[in-house]
């Protein structure tokens, strides 16, 4: 057998570093194909710089592995071979630590001149699924810079240098950085405490601060550690400097020197990252890519070149807004969006929907992403909230709410949200085929959806409402604030300011008891037809659920549950003259049809559910998809075109919101007009701004004009545009 010749372990540690450095051109080639996805180019001048809407100026930060720091690209030469910021999320809050916490600057040995990366020969700044690159191209010389994640606390920025020449060379390396000191809107206070140096590392302690609605931190801290002994020293009141020695390479030789971003919300969490074993850390980045590999695989099927884009930028975007466990953050979890100033919590019906997503390609991700809002489903021990046994919060953050002894402003445990769970728990199924998950959950789920009907359901039609849980904002026993109760309702509902839950004389706030006298919480006296209709979904997924568990006897059970609802849905909830299915006001011992009020989007969901006839659906998708209602340039906004509070760019009262869409989409779909439903998805995909391209995915878009609206990079309207893809745009297509 022939062997290799033995090589020393710090010559091997070399060439693999060298080897995973190279990766992207050998394993992941394909991947230039998703190169630039989104536009990371900015540089921080302040700890937070937003537009007039509450997003960071710059358009994307990249992250990975559920850290909660992240970095941008230099879209300046002055900071060529930066990577900009990083950006840190104080417990609840997005921020920028710095302009550049690693600026580079490069030295020839011979000379000592500065060697200006700008005047390179050939400049190439991108990103890449996996991380971001620059790399700058010299007659003798080509250094090349990249920043991935190892894990969830660290990023490894690697420099590499290459001897073109023939004959051999010198170099040195100088990076240097410095935090920014003070919060715009918070003038008296500092945010280093301590600045320490060490051997290798420097390391930045912040000051504690409790400002519920700008920061909150603990005994957080930020440290850099090379991985290579560097001569460090302070520069200035918190900076620092860190030279290399002397750099001499042969012709053809290549060097590798890195460093690692480590940010930690507590000294605990500083203590167990505090020693790096660098041979893990190589062995930790190519594993990451690896995984990178693994997801493209699974998740692309084909399709033209913007939709293969579309696809993986949309779960990249995902991926840039997944947090791990810290705080009161259990499990790993993706939140809205890390570039919106309140949206670096985690949302119960946002959870379900991008859960679905992750499942087509991280079903692992997917499942914690449930599992990370059942960490605090209420049971009838909770000392707050016994009654609502069964419901989880609407938001969960870093902070628990302040009645539980946290600190947060964000935790919301005002309300519930739509149940889509059990669809969520079904769909990740689909991929895991993992008994032992539904064995979990179904008990969850069963007690989630028993929930609706004994707390929400306040004449016992079997018709449920939304509406509010007790709480101190909410009034007292026999006085409820009634517009503090209707602003939960429409919480409830997701759709926070739809004109059906406007406050009219007609909208009443019911209370509702037990059989004890006690009080459960708040309905409003609305049965409206999305609820309802989610419901009718969830009893199917829960009988299929049984089945797989053999509980034929409850699985039968729901399904004798599912057909009832269905027929007071198709009985209740549809007008046959206008051909459109509506909430239903409750007045006393009457009721009516919300006719007057207008057509919202949530008139498509018995359609999604199939809680519809086939005569409803085809009466609907026949006359209520032209450019005067729901048929827009983009399809489905949020209330049809032709009712009287339609506002195109007002958040719930006309925007397109891509959730709703794919419900609209798959209701067409499931009642038999697939090409139908492909041309508006494409329609939706082609006019949308920025869908294409490397712009953000937006919350919501104008239905008229095709703008994007509100939040950057928000994940649910991401996760919709996987599933579109997947649904429509791909080789294999198929719902999901």
């Amino acid at each position: 057998m022939t062997r290799l010749p033995a090589l020393s372990v710090r010559r091997f540690l070399l060439f693999a570093i060298s080897l995973l450095v190279s990766l992207p051109l050998i394993s992941m080639a394909q991947a230039s194909e998703y190169r630039d996805l989104l536009n990371y180019r900015g540089v921080p001048s302040t700890m937070e710089q937003r537009d007039p809407q509450g997003n960071l100026t710059i358009p994307a930060v990249y992250i990975d592995q559920g850290a909660w720091h992240g970095f941008h690209l230099p879209d300046s030469p002055a900071y060529y071979g930066d990577f900009t910021g990083p950006l840190f999320i104080a417990q609840e809050y997005s921020l920028h630590l710095s302009d550049s916490l690693q600026r580079l600057k490069l030295f020839s040995g011979e000379t000592g001149e500065t060697i200006e990366l700008a005047r390179a020969e050939k400049v190439e700044i991108y990103s890449e699924p996996w991380g971001l690159v620059q790399r700058f191209s010299f007659r003798d010389l080509e250094l090349t810079t990249t920043l991935e994640y190892s894990d969830n606390r660290t990023a490894i920025v690697s420099t590499r240098l290459i001897n073109l020449s023939d004959k051999p060379s010198s170099w040195r390396l100088s990076w240097s950085g410095s935090p920014f000191n003070s919060h715009p809107k918070l003038k008296q206070y500092r945010l280093i405490d301590k600045r320490l140096l060490s051997d290798r590392a420097v390391t930045w302690l912040f000051t504690p601060i409790d400002q519920t609605w700008q920061m909150q931190l603990d005994d957080a801290s930020y440290r850099l550690q090379f991985e290579q002994a560097v001569t460090l020293s302070a520069e200035g009141p918190q900076g620092y400097r860190a030279d290399s020695g002397l750099l001499t390479l042969a012709p053809g030789e290549t060097v590798v020197l890195r460093a690692a971003h480590q940010y930690f919300h507590t000294q605990s969490e500083a203590s167990r990252g505090a020693k790096l074993d660098w041979a893990v850390v190589t062995a930790k980045l190519a594993a990451n890519r690896s995984r990178w590999q693994q997801r493209l695989d699974k998740l692309v099927r084909g399709g033209d070149f913007e939709a293969k884009r579309l696809a993986t930028k949309a779960m990249v975007t995902l991926l840039h807004n997944w947090r791990s466990p810290a705080g009161a953050l259990l499990h790993d979890a993706v939140t809205p969006s890390v570039t919106y100033k309140w949206f670096n919590g985690v949302w119960a019906w946002d959870s379900w929907k991008q859960a679905v997503a992750l499942a087509q390609f991280d079903v692992a991700l997917a499942e914690s992403n449930v599992l990370a809002m059942f960490d605090y489903q209420f049971d009838v021990k909770d000392p707050l909230r016994p009654e609502d046994a069964g419901n989880l919060p609407d938001a969960i953050f870093y902070n628990p709410d302040a009645s539980r002894g946290g600190k947060g402003g964000n935790w919301n445990e005002r309300n519930g949200k739509p149940p889509l769970a059990a669809w969520a728990v079904w769909q990740i199924y689909q991929q895991n085929h993992d008994k032992a998950f539904i064995t979990r959950l179904y008990p969850k789920l069963v007690a989630y959806h028993e929930w609706w009907y004994r707390n929400r359901d306040h004449n016992h039609n079997g018709l449920v409402e939304y509406g509010a849980n007790r709480h101190p904002r909410h009034g007292k026993p026999g006085k409820p604030d009634r517009e503090a109760v209707i602003e939960a309702a429409a919480w409830e509902s997701g759709m926070d300011n739809a004109p059906r839950f406007d406050m009219s004389d007609g909208l009443k706030v019911l209370e509702n008891y037990d059989d004890r006298g006690r009080l459960l919480g708040y309905s409003i006296s609305q049965e409206s037809v999305d609820l309802n209709s989610y419901l009718y979904a969830e009893k199917g997924y829960l009988a299929q659920m049984a089945e797989q568990l053999g509980l034929d006897t409850e699985a039968a059970a729901w399904r004798e549950q599912t057909a009832r609802l269905g027929e007071l849905i198709r009985g209740e909830f549809f007008d046959t003259q206008s051909g459109f299915f509506y909430d239903r006001r409750l007045a006393g011992e009457h009721s009516r049809l919300m006719i007057a009020e207008g057509k919202g989007v949530e008139g498509w969901l018995p359609l999604w559910a199939g809680a519809a006839s086939q005569a409803q659906a085809e009466q609907m998708i026949a006359t209520q998809l032209n450019a005067s209602n729901f048929g827009t340039k983009l399809p489905f906004p949020t209330v049809s075109a032709d009712n009287q509070a339609f506002a195109p760019r007002r958040y719930w009262r006309g925007p397109v919101w891509l959730d709703q869409a794919l419900f609209g989409l798959q209701g067409v779909s499931r009642y038999g007009h697939d090409e139908l439903a492909r041309r508006l998805a494409t329609r939706l995909v082609n006019e949308a701004e920025g869908v294409l391209g490397d712009a953000p995915i937006r919350e919501n878009y104008d239905p008229l004009t095709g703008d994007g609206l509100h939040c950057t990079n928000f994940s649910w309207s991401a996760s919709v545009l996987l599933l579109i893809y997947r649904s429509w745009l791909s080789e294999d297509r198929g719902e999901p």
